[in-house]
């Protein structure tokens, strides 16, 4: 069974992408910036995990499945579940 496409609700869609194809697309300095990494205030540098998917929506959009490394999915549908709980 494969992982679900994590659903990221945002104000706003911007647009990001690593300079190498396939890599971790997720904004860790936005999304995640709490756990301590090499990210900093910008985004991941891993390279992303076939199979990992987060898919971001704003208000009248939303971007098509973008891929993410395992840890930054793992925090991520932790950060996802946290906002359905509440």
């Amino acid at each position: 069974m494969s992982d679900p496409v994590l659903v990221l609700r945002v104000a706003a869609l911007f647009r990001w992408e690593q300079h190498q194809p396939g890599g971790c697309r997720c904004l860790c300095g936005l999304y995640h910036p709490e756990v301590p990494g090499p990210f900093g205030s910008g985004g991941c540098t891993a390279a992303g995990e076939p199979g990992l998917l987060i898919r971001i929506e704003a208000p009248g959009e939303s971007s098509d499945p973008l891929p993410v490394c395992r840890s930054c999915y793992e925090i991520l549908a932790r950060v996802t579940d946290e906002d359905h709980e509440s």
